[in-house]
């Protein structure tokens, strides 16, 4: 950190990680977002098959590991801001 070139590296390093790890995964996503280190991910299949996609990025590399924040009542915090899905699906802040 503190280098000019570290956001560079961090990203080509983040860009091949999930190029890898979501090219390998048998429980493809909707919709993966990413913001420096921080990823938004929508997924269809349920919540049991949660854990298995998180053990599966987690297997991925030694360098980093994932954590998850689960969507209450149709709420996710992401990035400090709360985000909301609406009645039409579509998702507010």
């Amino acid at each position: 950190m503190g280098s000019p070139l570290s956001p560079i590296v961090s990203n080509i390093f983040m860009e091949d990680f999930e190029a890898k790890a979501l090219d390998s995964t048998p429980f493809r996503t909707k919709k993966w977002k990413r913001f420096v280190d921080d990823t938004c991910v929508v997924r269809p299949h349920g919540h049991k098959k949660l854990d298995l996609f998180l053990n599966h990025l987690n297997s991925q590399s030694d360098s980093i590991k994932f954590t998850m924040e689960v969507e209450v009542n149709g709420c996710v915090p992401f990035l400090d801001i709360l985000l909301s899905i609406m009645n039409d699906g579509f998702v507010s802040h």
